[in-house]
């Protein structure tokens, strides 16, 4: 009896004793995630979790977020939308009228445009990946794009490859949705202002596999470049390496859809090799490479770079929501968003705003053995 009687005592001044050492949390910022965390973008939407995860766990190891004098712990609540509108909505539904969100990390483009609508009108503030440009008007208040998208770094991108490549034909492959015609669209116009002969713009639906009746149809015209535009990095290795089954022997470009390290992955190294991409994160940056580490052992596997995007981009609205002094009023974070930048990446370039939008720095990387080389960089 006496035995019991102490280990009930010990175990109650353990849980005190813990409970004395714990952060005395004032309140809680719930922060959402709605992406893809199954299925062929998965790779992008666990990105979009684990990069504000990884920020939120920082902050609440040191005793979490002060705003106004107020310690708030930082939750992050996530949903799987597998990159489908209709269970981005009902994710939003969920986030905000249960769970009480008011600030949305979104990973795709068709998800942003379905729940934009919504956003605006509740006030919640949707912090997006999306290509398109849609999602960014004039009367846009409370949606922002994370990064840099294709109209803001296509430009450069292919005016670096008319001064630095001798390829001059090109063939572009994009999926047919949102996303890929807004790409599709975008590269055609660019690669025929700065001289280069555009062959063909295709489409194909996200979940094709096969692509060689495509391939061989463009392989006849005798491409020097094949643009997989904003393809899904696994299926652009795939493509990568059927259009080498079949003969082709030029140049690939990426010019969306980051995600070089999956694309050698499908497609092996000598088929990927000389391959032009747009890189969101230099491989070889220690900051970075911390931030990969921390993933890679919450997740199992090594990250989409968008990771960075994802964390810069949840720093810039903590930072807003301190400013504010009020995480519950999204008007005045939005306000100060214009105050919490310029901020320093994680990278060490420097953020701005624009217009509903955080401008990032984006690299130029030719993939050599396997991993990109860093010429350039793109704003």
């Amino acid at each position: 009896m006496a035995s019991r009687i102490f280990r009930a005592w010990a175990c109650s001044s353990l849980i005190a004793l813990g409970m004395l050492h714990s952060p005395a949390w004032a309140e809680t910022i719930k922060l959402g995630v709605v992406g893809a965390l199954t299925g062929g973008p998965a790779e992008y939407g666990l990105a979009d979790r684990e990069g504000v995860r990884t920020l939120a766990d920082e902050i609440n190891q040191k005793g979490g977020l002060d705003v106004g004098g107020k310690k708030y712990k930082i939750e992050v609540v996530a949903y799987d939308d597998q990159q489908k509108p209709a269970q981005a909505v009902s994710a939003y539904n969920r986030l905000v009228n249960v769970d009480g969100v008011k600030y949305i990390f979104l990973q795709s483009s068709s998800s942003t445009l379905a729940l934009e609508p919504n956003a605006e009108r509740d006030k919640v503030v949707l912090l997006s990946a999306a290509f398109s440009p849609k999602i960014i008007n004039s009367d846009t208040k409370y949606t922002y794009r994370i990064y840099l998208n294709g109209a803001n770094f296509v430009p450069s991108l292919i005016g670096w490859m008319k001064t630095n490549l001798k390829e001059r034909s090109v063939v572009t492959i994009n999926p047919n949705d949102e996303t890929g015609w807004g790409q599709s669209e975008l590269t055609t116009k660019e690669y025929k202002e700065n001289g280069f002969n555009v062959l063909s713009a295709q489409l194909f639906e996200r979940d094709q596999k096969d692509f060689a009746p495509i391939l061989t149809k463009l392989i006849a015209m005798k491409p020097e470049l094949m643009d997989f535009g904003t393809t899904p990095p696994a299926t652009a290795g795939l493509i990568v390496r059927q259009a080498r089954e079949l003969g082709y022997k030029g140049r690939f470009v990426q010019t969306g859809g980051p995600g070089w390290d999956a694309v050698v992955a499908g497609a092996g190294k000598s088929a990927a090799e000389g391959m032009v991409t747009v890189i969101y994160a230099d491989p070889h940056n220690a900051e970075y490479q911390s931030l990969a580490q921390v993933y890679q052992k919450n997740v199992g596997q090594k990250p989409n770079e968008i990771l960075v995007s994802f964390y810069d981009s949840a720093r810039v609205l903590l930072k807003a929501i301190q400013l504010s002094g009020d995480p519950n009023d999204t008007t005045k974070v939005t306000q100060e968003l214009a105050k919490a930048l310029p901020m320093k990446s994680l990278q060490g370039d420097m953020l701005t705003l624009g217009h509903q939008q955080f401008m990032t720095v984006d690299y130029v990387g030719i993939v050599k053995d396997g991993t990109p080389e860093v010429v350039g960089k793109l704003r």
